[in-house]
C-alpha cells in the first residue's frame, strides 16, 4: 500500500497532488500503527517518519497530528523515551491548535492530548490539562466542519476520553478512581471491540490491585470475549494473569483462571 500510494504521489498532477500526499500520509500512519502493535518498532518508526514527511505537503493539520500521534505511540514503547514522546505530542498540539476546525482535525488533535495525558501520568506529571482539553475537543465534534483530509481518528469522542482517564488512573496506581469511573461509561458507547476490551482490561487491573481476583477474572474474560486475539497478546494481561496464578485461591487457578492462563501463554497448554 505505501508503494502504490507513493506511486500516485509521483504520477499526480495539478490539484490531485495534495490529495495523493494526503492518502500517502494516512496509509503510512496506518502501517506505522499496525507495525507498532505487533512489536516491530524500527519499521514502525520509519513508516511514521514517512507519514510526517507526507503531511508536510498538505494544507490541513489532521495528517500532521496523526503522524505525531504515531511517533508518540512508538516512543511510549521504548525505554527512556517518555520525555521525547511527551515533547513530540505537546509541541505538535501547540503548533496546530489554532488551525483545528474540521472533524478529522478535532479527532486527531484530541487524540494527541489523550496521549499526552498517559505520558504525564506515567511520568508523574499533571495530566488534567490534557484531559480537559480532550473533553472540550470531544464536545466540538458535533459542530465541526466536514473533513477535507482522509486522515481521521474515529475512535475519538466523549466515551474514549473517559476510557483514557481510566487508563491514566491505572498508570498512577489509583484503582479506586478506575472503579469509580467505570460505571459512568457504557462499553457499548465505545467505538470498537478493541476499545471495549481495553475498558474491561483496565477494570480487571483495578480489581486485581485491590486483591479482588474473582471480579478481576470476570472483567478479563469479558475483555477476551470482546477482542480475543488482541487481549491474549497484551503484555499487561499476561502480567496480570501470571500474578493472579501466583496469588489467587486454588479454586480460581484450577478453573477459569487456569484456562485463561493457557490461552494467553502464561502456562503451557
Amino acid at each position: 500500500m505505501p508503494t502504490d500510494a507513493y506511486r500516485h504521489v509521483r504520477d499526480a498532477a495539478g490539484g490531485h497532488a495534495e490529495r495523493a500526499w494526503d492518502v500517502l500520509a494516512t496509509v503510512t500512519y496506518g502501517v506505522a500503527s499496525a507495525l507498532r502493535a505487533r512489536g516491530y518498532y524500527a519499521p514502525a518508526w520509519t513508516a511514521a517518519q514517512e507519514s510526517e514527511r507526507a503531511a508536510a505537503h498538505i494544507g490541513g493539520v489532521a495528517p500532521i497530528a496523526a503522524a505525531a500521534f504515531a511517533q508518540g505511540q512508538i516512543m511510549l514503547s521504548r525505554p527512556g523515551a517518555l520525555p521525547a514522546a511527551l515533547a513530540t505530542t505537546t509541541e505538535t498540539a501547540e503548533k496546530i491548535a489554532a488551525d483545528v476546525r474540521t472533524v478529522g482535525e478535532v479527532e486527531t488533535f484530541g487524540m494527541l492530548h489523550l496521549q499526552g495525558s498517559i505520558v504525564e501520568a506515567t511520568l508523574g506529571g499533571d495530566l488534567e490539562p490534557h484531559l480537559t482539553e480532550a473533553a472540550e475537543q470531544a464536545a466540538r465534534l458535533a459542530d465541526a466542519r466536514s473533513s477535507t483530509s482522509v486522515a481521521r481518528n474515529e475512535s475519538f469522542g466523549p466515551a474514549n476520553v473517559t476510557l483514557w482517564r481510566m487508563s491514566a488512573a491505572m498508570e498512577r496506581r489509583e484503582p479506586g478512581q478506575v472503579l469509580a469511573l467505570a460505571p459512568t461509561l457504557s462499553p457499548a458507547d465505545l467505538p470498537n471491540d478493541g476499545r471495549r476490551a481495553q475498558y474491561f482490561v483496565e477494570t480487571g487491573r483495578a480489581y486485581a490491585m485491590k486483591k479482588n481476583y474473582q471480579d478481576s477474572l470476570y472483567a478479563l474474560l469479558r475483555a477476551e470475549h470482546a477482542a480475543p486475539q488482541r487481549v491474549r497478546t497484551m503484555a499487561p494481561v499476561r502480567e496480570l494473569v501470571g500474578h493472579m496464578m501466583r496469588s489467587a485461591r486454588r479454586d480460581l487457578t484450577t478453573g477459569d483462571l487456569g484456562r485463561l492462563a493457557q490461552r494467553v501463554g502464561v502456562v503451557p497448554t
